[in-house]
């Protein structure tokens, strides 16, 4: 631009001072950005070099600094010469008058009727303002031009009534009521610096530099967090006074526009706002201004671009935002792991928090599972899910993805989720399934509920087998089904048995009410941060359970890993099988058993144990009517069983089995056994006290008969019988023939019954004779036997059955009796 020179001529008794005023609307610039061109001595005519070839001028007294007049360059059109003189100052001099007035009398007909004409924002201001002054003979040389350089002067802070007009600092109160605005009466001012005055189209535009820090904000963490949006420590604001205050809604509100905005995130970065519009509230009904943020966030989500337009409101504690995505098609694609999942529609949800720094960025809305028309699809008690994002470059992108199902088989979660099959035909329920996805499956992030995320895809839950329960994460592949290892608390039966393992424990958190906290929700607001932050941590499962391992892709499919404590037998580690009714194991107790012990698991309180072992005892047979029916050397191998029942008062032991013996399967009876027992040894003992206890039922085989008692005494099974016809007589309550016929059926010989006849039954040799011969013994093998016998009595019968101590049955029993019937 070519130097372009303008003659001014100053007619006043004082200096003045001549500046550029800038607007990008030079010729409605009625206040502008100053820099001063010259000093104008009293009286004088001097030139003054412009600065923009279109150029609007301000003049001030140099002395008091107050504004006198203005001027417009225009080439060709308005090119000078310019002068001040007396009538501009009393010009300024009537405006001064006039904005005293009104200042001293808000109320005032004059007053009120000159505030209404700004308050009509239909029309423009700048000719009905002229035009009211021009109505009024005591303001007649005032104008629009003059009451605006007025005003400015009016509102400059005492500390620079006495600088030049470029360094002046000014009261935005007096300023906004100047122009028939409100300000709040406890609100404190709001010093501006390089206030500007333009109209476009008629509609005026105002323009100040702020300091945000000195802004009267509801709380220093909400200025702090306003101040951290820009780079710059002085802000450009428009004000745009707004007169309707219907319902107390309106009043000034400072406003900033940019291309880009960085919102401050913590850790999680910051959050770009793209053609941000910020606007300070001066609301007549707060004593504080309040912030808002309008703008566009970009977001990538599963390659679903879309754009959020988002309104932050700085508050307290934090920054909420009001979000509304851009576009019709409200579905959102899945992760390529989710299969079965369906998005159906979502929002947006952001929070932003300021102690300590962080911030929520996400989507929420709802799903289905599954497809309605195949009858696979998954009833949900609630159908919400969450995309809970990182930033990148200030982009909002999915960190991982959160949903909640109430119950699945695991049948159908392998035919829903995945493209395998399910080789397992036991029912495992799956309850309480907190769905997780992460996009990087080797950074697992940390959940609301204090969690981390799974390693890839899966859910945490809780799995019931048989009567255990199970929790932890299970882990999804859609090719290679599902994999796992949850744990349950460890179990006891008293000191007896423990169920443990390497189990690490699992905890949650809840919230006050006891209540888990929600993974599927977004904490977009400082309550619910708050509440996470309360959360306590609950102990689902104590650490030192079995683990539960469940892999679909390969055999055993199925199994449990268990440490186990059983008698002597101390955390043995073994992998426990799982059957359609049962967990079963394995116990070595060594060379005491024939072999290892195998336990079932039926119920958290009920284990039972079965398990051979070598007894070579002598057993007592019971005693009847004090005779002793002997004993039995008992070398067998028992089939034992150990139940372990659990009860309020305690556990019941019980103790039974079976062995064979002679032929026979005999069955050692269920009993409680009620001593203290800790060692196999002990269940050993209790079993063999049992068998001698109960020897009268377990050998009834042998002793419920008096033929069958004699037949295994004459075998030699029962010994330690010291009259066969003793025990026959007083314990089996028979007479002297059926004695005699029980011992010649179990094969006795005629000594042993004749010895047991004459000793028991106290039988002369007639009576002996005759049931000897009743039962089939000859003369003669009697005769052997009386000779034995001897003495008078009975070595008399002996000869004449003998013969003179030969034998001859061929005499007849008759004779014998005849002879030897009056003798005894």
């Amino acid at each position: 631009m070519s130097t372009i020179t303008v003659s001014f001529t100053n007619s006043l008794n004082v200096a003045v001072q001549v500046y550029d005023s800038f607007a990008p609307q030079d010729t409605s610039n009625y206040f502008g950005t100053l820099t001063l061109l010259t000093t104008v001595p009293a009286n004088t005519v001097a030139s003054v070099t412009l600065i923009h070839s279109t150029s609007t001028l301000i003049v001030s007294n140099a002395t008091t600094n107050s504004p006198l007049a203005r001027f417009i360059y225009i080439p060709m059109f308005s090119v000078g010469p310019f002068a001040v003189s007396q009538a501009d100052m009393n010009a300024m001099a009537q405006t001064m008058d006039f904005i005293s007035f009104m200042t001293n009398n808000p109320q005032d007909p004059v007053a009120v009727a000159f505030n209404a004409i700004w308050k009509d924002q239909s029309i423009p201001v700048a000719e009905p303002v002229t035009n009211f002054f021009a109505q009024h003979p005591a303001y007649a040389n005032c104008t629009f031009v003059t009451y605006m350089m007025g005003i400015t002067y009016a509102a400059e802070q005492p500390v620079s009534k006495s600088m030049p007009m470029d360094q002046a600092v000014y009261s935005l109160s007096s300023l906004v009521t100047s122009m028939g605005g409100t300000w709040p009466s406890g609100l404190p001012d709001i010093t501006a610096t390089k206030f500007t005055c333009s109209t476009s189209n008629g509609v005026l535009a105002l323009q100040a530099e702020v300091d945000p820090s000195l802004l009267p904000a509801k709380s220093e963490e909400a200025l702090k967090f306003f101040m951290s949006l820009f780079n710059s420590k002085l802000l450009l604001i428009s004000i745009n006074i707004n007169y309707a205050l219907d319902q107390g809604i309106g009043g000034t509100q400072l406003t900033i526009s940019l291309d880009t905005m960085q919102v401050p995130c913590g850790d999680l970065g910051t959050l770009t706002i793209k053609d941000p519009n910020v606007t300070i509230s001066i609301n007549p009904l707060f004593k504080f201004v309040t912030f808002e943020v309008a703008g566009t966030i970009p977001f990538d989500v599963f390659e679903k671009k879309f754009d959020a337009e988002v309104t932050m409101t700085i508050d307290n504690l934090e920054a909420s935002f009001g979000v509304q995505v851009e576009g019709s098609d409200m579905t959102l694609p899945t992760p390529t792991l989710m299969k079965g999942v369906h998005f159906d529609s979502f929002g947006v949800g952001i929070g932003v928090f300021f102690e300590p720094p962080g911030a929520v960025v996400g989507l929420s809305g709802q799903l289905h599972i599954g497809d309605a028309a195949s009858g696979a699809q998954v009833l949900l008690d609630d159908d919400s899910f969450v995309v809970v994002c990182q930033l990148e470059d200030g982009v909002p992108n999915p960190l991982y993805v959160s949903f909640y199902v109430p119950q699945m088989q695991l049948t159908d979660v392998i035919t829903i989720f995945t493209n395998s099959q399910c080789p397992l035909d036991l029912p495992v329920s799956f309850k309480d399934m907190f769905f997780q996805w992460s996009e990087n499956p080797m950074e697992p992030v940390v959940l609301p509920d204090g969690s981390l995320s799974p390693i890839g895809y899966g859910f945490k839950c809780r799995a019931d087998i048989l009567f255990l329960s199970f929790y932890g994460d299970v882990a999804i592949d859609p090719t290679n089904g599902i994999n796992a290892e949850i744990e349950m608390a460890p179990l006891s039966l008293g000191d007896l048995f423990k169920f443990g393992g390497d189990g690490k424990g699992v905890t949650d958190k809840v919230d006050a009410a006891g209540n888990p906290i929600n993974n599927n929700q977004l904490a977009t607001t400082a309550v619910l941060q708050q509440a996470n932050k309360d959360s306590t941590v609950q102990q689902l499962v104590a650490a030192g359970g079995p683990v539960l391992k469940i892999q679909t892709s390969a055999s055993p499919y199925l199994y449990i890993n268990a440490s186990v404590s059983l008698l002597e037998i101390v955390n043995e580690q073994l992998t426990a099988e799982i059957t359609s009714t049962a967990i079963t194991f394995d116990l070595d107790f060594g060379s005491i058993l024939t072999e290892q012990m195998t336990c079932t698991l039926t119920g958290l309180d009920n284990l039972a144990a079965t398990f051979s072992y070598g007894i070579d005892e002598n057993i007592s047979l019971p005693t009847i009517a004090d005779v002793s029916l002997g004993s039995i050397d008992l070398d067998v191998t028992v089939n034992a069983n150990l139940g372990l029942v659990g009860s309020g008062s305690g556990v019941i032991i019980t103790l039974g089995g079976g062995f064979d013996f002679e032929g026979a399967t005999l069955t050692i009876g269920s009993f409680e056994v009620d001593f203290p027992i800790s060692t196999l040894s002990d269940v050993l003992s209790s079993i063999l006290s049992q068998i001698e206890n109960d020897a009268k039922n377990i050998f009834s085989s042998i002793l419920s008969t008096a033929a069958q008692w004699a037949g295994k005494v004459e075998q030699g099974v029962i010994t330690a019988v010291d009259s066969v016809a003793n025990v026959l007589h007083n314990a089996f309550d028979q007479t002297a023939s059926e004695v005699a016929s029980t011992m010649k059926d179990a094969g006795f010989g005629a000594q042993e019954i004749a010895s047991g006849l004459k000793d028991i039954f106290n039988l002369g040799p007639n009576e002996i004779h005759g049931l000897m011969r009743s039962i089939g013994f000859s003369n003669s093998e009697i005769g052997t036997v009386f000779q034995i016998f001897g003495g008078p009595l009975f070595g008399g019968f002996a000869s004449s059955l003998l013969g003179g101590g030969g034998h001859d049955d061929s005499v007849p029993d008759e004779i014998v009796k005849d002879v030897f019937g009056g003798i005894f």
